[in-house]
């Protein structure tokens, strides 16, 4: 009947079903947290957690596009003629008594509409949000704010006059609501003459038809009512041609009203098909006389096809019905309910103000979900993983502040060994077992004193290898707390390094109160921090390379230096591993000693031996192996201690000039001391079945 339906412009939203995407916690989730804990947060969970308020417009918005979308196959209906064509008769065939009562009809001027009147089913009334935002559409498309009809019918055919008023206030369109229309299922536009005389002083038609091109963004389809008389009116069609021109593409019908019973149906139809057919009217719909008793057979009955309040003594309205070429297919013969008037809205497209609307509804849920909601989860992953990495480095920077040895320009020129008690047995067995025969003769001849004079006086305990060691220890000490030689890992010195790298802003989530960090509490994180590694750091080194080291340095030595060893260069080995593990008898057990082998033998003044183990790269990778995977567990140890996730990925530093990629740390992970800076994930499924149900 109305032509090839129009291409909706976008399909609609499911509400329901996207919002159990965005609540989905589970399979769906929007968001991965990698740590503290591995678990997953539904999209608006993630929202909430970053901005609580942006939750709230997107559950708005989606309750307004659901609703919206029950109202979309609702069509608005523009009804415009001649002055007293029967325009708001026709309107009022749909109203209700009291709706009827508030319109303005009769034959005189001062009875014409010179308003825009949209009626609109009462029931949309009820969401007070949505009609808010339909009487902005409305306004919108006008291009001022509408006014509401007076529910005093006197008032409100006053406003349908524009008694009183101005060109200006023909611009404000007023709106009205009925109840029947709830149950007819359209919406309404009740236009002013758009060819009326300029001389009544409200609006010439240039004015009028400006605005009912505005107006027609809101409808479905066009009806002009006009009476028989006007079929070669210039007038009617200049009224088609400028429909055509203002409302392309959407359909327009004509209804002929008044007609008198000396012309039948087809008659009518075939006196209006030229006209019809050169302004593109897809539908004439005719109306009798109901004045005329002649005209009765040409009115259809209500007897179930047309309900019509004909029967009312004072408020008698005209029925239109479609007419047909074929005389057989028209009144008095029976016709289908479907050519009435009344069951137009059945047969149209989409409503263009709804459509539009809901278009307009969903384009926002869009912008926020995926512009606001989605760009805000990924902004947050992506800062929580930026403030992880600052995190991390800082961390890193502190460790290498004590397990790497540098020159006095900053530069990394070795990585130092924790001088664990493993490593610590483990060099000490290597030396012994590999040592010459004179090294080996002056820790058997310290041995022999012992048992013929009982380790008695100071003379033969300086001699003996535990005496030396803790002469030694103390030189050792000493020399670490200059900084000297090797590093010592405090407490204090731990937090010195890391507000040194910038522990202040790296670890916002120890300092981001006002108040910053308790001091008192940092270092019980760093003695925590301390304590695990020195209890769990279970890095050896490789015992037959290391062998393979030792003999090899053994071999260096010149025979000048064994001499002025004094014939106990094994002695003096040992008595400085012995020294390194008293150290934290001293400095309490939350200190960890770290120095590189050949740091040691020059801390003890061994700087043949130092030089001899630095020069040669098979002994120097011997403890630089073992010295970068203890580097990466201290610092797993620190991000775990400190609430900071560990690296995915080999760290690279730069060691002597040269490139250095770290292992990744194999040591046992521990819950945080306190805090815990969070790092998330957005989950690129979650996109993919976002996209399904929200395209782009």
């Amino acid at each position: 009947m109305f032509g090839k339906r129009k291409k909706i412009e976008e399909p609609p939203i499911d509400w329901p079903d996207l919002l159990s995407l965005l609540e989905d916690d589970d399979r769906r989730s929007a968001v991965q947290m990698r740590f503290p804990t591995e678990h997953r947060e539904s999209y608006l969970t993630a929202i909430r957690r970053v901005d609580s308020a942006l939750v709230d417009d997107v559950l708005a918005s989606g309750r307004k596009v659901h609703t919206a979308g029950k109202l979309i196959n609702w069509p608005v209906v523009a009804i415009a003629g001649m002055l007293n064509s029967g325009k708001t008769s026709l309107v009022a065939t749909y109203l209700s008594d009291a709706g009827r009562s508030r319109t303005l009809r009769g034959p005189s001027n001062s009875q014409g509409t010179h308003r825009f009147v949209l009626w609109l089913p009462c029931q949309w009334q009820e969401d007070e949000e949505l009609w808010r935002l339909l009487l902005g559409r409305i306004g919108d498309a006008i291009g001022h704010p509408p006014e509401m009809l007076s529910e005093d019918p006197a008032k409100a055919h006053l406003q349908y006059n524009n008694h009183g008023g101005d060109v200006e206030t023909l611009a404000i369109p007023l709106v009205a609501t009925d109840e029947r229309l709830n149950e007819s299922g359209v919406g309404l536009l009740d236009c002013p003459d758009i060819v009326s005389d300029e001389a009544f002083g409200l609006g010439s038609p240039e004015i009028r038809r400006t605005l009912l091109g505005r107006a027609s963004t809101l409808c479905s389809a066009f009806l002009i009512v006009t009476s028989v008389e006007s079929s070669r009116d210039a007038t009617l069609g200049d009224l088609l041609r400028i429909a055509s021109d203002l409302m392309p593409g959407v359909p327009r019908m004509l209804a002929v009203n008044k007609i008198r019973p000396r012309q039948t149906p087809d008659q009518v139809f075939e006196t209006f098909s030229p006209l019809a057919k050169a302004h593109g009217i897809e539908t004439i719909y005719a109306a009798y006389d109901y004045d005329v008793p002649a005209s009765r057979p040409f009115i259809p009955s209500a007897d179930g096809l047309a309900k019509v309040a004909l029967n009312l003594e004072n408020d008698l309205l005209p029925v239109f019905y479609s007419v047909q070429a074929n005389p057989d297919e028209n009144p008095p013969a029976a016709i289908d309910e479907a050519r009435m008037l009344e069951a137009m809205p059945s047969r149209l497209d989409r409503t263009v103000l709804f459509e539009k609307f809901r278009v307009a509804l969903q384009s926002s849920l869009r912008l926020l979900i995926w512009n606001r909601g989605m760009a805000c989860i990924e902004k947050d992953a992506e800062a929580s993983n930026a403030a992880t990495e600052k995190a991390q480095q800082c961390l890193l920077d502190a460790a290498l502040e004590f397990f790497t040895h540098r020159q006095a320009g900053g530069e990394v020129i070795e990585l130092r060994l924790h001088q664990s008690e493993r490593i610590v047995r483990q060099l000490s067995e290597s030396f012994a077992a590999t040592a010459p025969w004179y090294a080996r003769w002056g820790v058997r001849m310290n041995s022999r004193i012992r048992r013929v004079l009982g380790g008695a006086g100071d003379f033969v305990r300086q001699l003996t290898p535990s005496a030396m060691a803790q002469r030694t220890a103390s030189e050792i000490k000493e020399k670490f707390r200059r900084g000297e030689y090797g590093g010592l890992v405090t407490p204090d010195s731990l937090n010195f390094a890391i507000d040194r790298y910038g522990g202040t802003i790296a670890l916002p989530h120890w300092f981001e109160s006002e108040m910053g960090a308790d001091i008192s509490c940092l270092t019980e994180c760093s003695e925590a921090a301390i304590s695990r590694f020195e209890r769990d750091d279970f890095t050896s080194l490789d015992p037959r390379r290391l062998d393979e080291a030792v003999r090899q340095m053994w071999g260096e030595v010149p025979m000048h230096k064994k001499l002025v060893a004094g014939l106990t260069p094994l002695a003096a080995v040992l008595a400085a591993f012995g020294g390194v593990l008293m150290i934290p008898i001293d400095f309490g057990t939350t200190v960890i000693a770290s120095a590189s082998i050949p740091e040691l033998f020059a801390a003890m003044g061994l700087a043949a031996l130092s030089a001899i183990w630095a020069g040669k790269a098979n002994t120097r990778n011997v403890g630089q192996q073992a010295a970068k995977q203890q580097l990466v567990d201290f610092h797993a140890v620190l991000c775990d201690t400190f609430g900071v996730n560990r690296p995915a990925k080999p760290t690279t530093i730069k060691v002597a000039q040269s490139k250095v990629t770290l292992p990744l740390s194999q040591i046992i992970r521990r819950d945080a001391f306190g805090p815990t800076l969070p790092v998330y994930h957005a989950r690129e499924e979650f996109k993919v079945e976002l996209k399904s149900r929200l395209p782009l």
